[in-house]
Protein backbone atom coordinates (compact mmCIF):
# COMPACT_ATOMS: atom_id res chain seq x y z
CA UNK A 1 0.00 0.00 0.00
CA UNK A 2 1.17 3.90 -0.87
CA UNK A 3 0.32 6.91 0.40
CA UNK A 4 1.26 10.15 -0.79
CA UNK A 5 1.68 13.33 1.23
CA UNK A 6 2.99 16.56 0.75
CA UNK A 7 5.87 17.26 3.92
CA UNK A 8 7.78 20.64 4.17
CA UNK A 9 6.11 21.97 0.36
CA UNK A 10 7.63 18.26 -1.15
CA UNK A 11 5.54 15.41 -2.37
CA UNK A 12 6.47 12.10 -0.65
CA UNK A 13 5.17 8.29 -1.52
CA UNK A 14 5.37 6.21 1.78
CA UNK A 15 4.79 2.65 1.35
CA UNK A 16 4.04 -0.61 3.65
CA UNK A 17 4.41 -4.09 2.22
CA UNK A 18 1.34 -5.37 3.61
CA UNK A 19 -1.83 -3.89 6.05
CA UNK A 20 -1.66 -5.84 9.22
CA UNK A 21 -4.85 -6.98 10.21
CA UNK A 22 -4.66 -5.17 13.62
CA UNK A 23 -5.84 -2.29 11.22
CA UNK A 24 -8.89 -3.46 10.79
CA UNK A 25 -9.46 -4.95 14.45
CA UNK A 26 -8.31 -1.28 15.26
CA UNK A 27 -10.96 0.29 13.31
CA UNK A 28 -13.94 -1.84 14.78
CA UNK A 29 -12.56 -1.59 18.12
CA UNK A 30 -13.16 2.52 17.48
CA UNK A 31 -16.50 1.94 15.97
CA UNK A 32 -17.51 -0.23 18.46
CA UNK A 33 -16.26 2.92 21.05
CA UNK A 34 -18.33 5.34 19.32
CA UNK A 35 -21.58 3.01 19.34
CA UNK A 36 -21.11 2.52 22.86
CA UNK A 37 -20.93 6.39 23.57
CA UNK A 38 -24.05 9.02 23.99
CA UNK A 39 -25.84 9.81 20.66
CA UNK A 40 -24.61 13.33 20.90
CA UNK A 41 -20.87 12.92 21.79
CA UNK A 42 -18.76 16.16 22.31
CA UNK A 43 -16.72 17.50 19.58
CA UNK A 44 -13.40 16.56 21.75
CA UNK A 45 -15.14 13.39 21.47
CA UNK A 46 -14.88 13.26 17.73
CA UNK A 47 -11.78 14.57 17.55
CA UNK A 48 -10.39 11.87 19.94
CA UNK A 49 -12.01 9.58 17.42
CA UNK A 50 -10.77 11.06 14.53
CA UNK A 51 -6.89 11.24 15.92
CA UNK A 52 -7.19 7.08 16.90
CA UNK A 53 -8.84 6.35 13.57
CA UNK A 54 -5.91 8.27 11.95
CA UNK A 55 -3.12 6.98 13.98
CA UNK A 56 -4.12 3.37 12.36
CA UNK A 57 -2.59 4.50 8.90
CA UNK A 58 0.28 6.30 10.49
CA UNK A 59 1.22 4.01 13.39
CA UNK A 60 -0.19 0.41 12.11
CA UNK A 61 -0.10 0.54 8.67
CA UNK A 62 3.23 2.69 8.04
CA UNK A 63 4.69 1.92 11.28
CA UNK A 64 5.21 5.57 12.12
CA UNK A 65 7.47 6.92 8.99
CA UNK A 66 5.27 10.08 9.22
CA UNK A 67 3.33 11.57 11.77
CA UNK A 68 -0.17 12.64 12.61
CA UNK A 69 0.06 16.26 11.71
CA UNK A 70 2.02 15.49 8.94
CA UNK A 71 -0.87 13.25 7.45
CA UNK A 72 -3.39 16.08 8.39
CA UNK A 73 -1.17 19.01 6.78
CA UNK A 74 -0.38 16.79 3.73
CA UNK A 75 -3.22 15.10 2.72
CA UNK A 76 -7.17 16.25 1.78
CA UNK A 77 -9.59 14.48 3.96
CA UNK A 78 -11.28 12.59 1.10
CA UNK A 79 -7.83 11.22 0.25
CA UNK A 80 -7.39 10.03 3.46
CA UNK A 81 -10.95 8.48 3.67
CA UNK A 82 -9.87 6.52 0.68
CA UNK A 83 -6.79 5.35 1.81
CA UNK A 84 -8.61 4.13 4.81
CA UNK A 85 -11.30 2.43 3.07
CA UNK A 86 -8.43 0.63 0.68
CA UNK A 87 -6.28 -0.14 4.21
CA UNK A 88 -9.26 -1.74 5.68
CA UNK A 89 -11.82 -3.02 3.36
CA UNK A 90 -9.50 -3.66 0.03
CA UNK A 91 -11.71 -1.45 -1.85
CA UNK A 92 -9.02 1.16 -3.98
CA UNK A 93 -10.66 3.63 -5.60
CA UNK A 94 -8.87 5.81 -8.90
CA UNK A 95 -8.71 9.57 -8.97
CA UNK A 96 -11.80 10.11 -10.05
CA UNK A 97 -13.69 8.09 -7.15
CA UNK A 98 -14.53 4.93 -9.31
CA UNK A 99 -13.96 1.77 -7.27
CA UNK A 100 -10.92 -0.41 -8.97
CA UNK A 101 -10.80 -4.37 -8.73
CA UNK A 102 -11.07 -5.46 -5.41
Amino acid sequence: MQIELVIDGNKQTFSAPYVPMLAKRKFLEVQANAEEREQDPSAKDLLAEDDEIMSILTDIIFDKQFTIDQLYEGASREYVDRKLLEAIYGIKQDDEGNEEGK
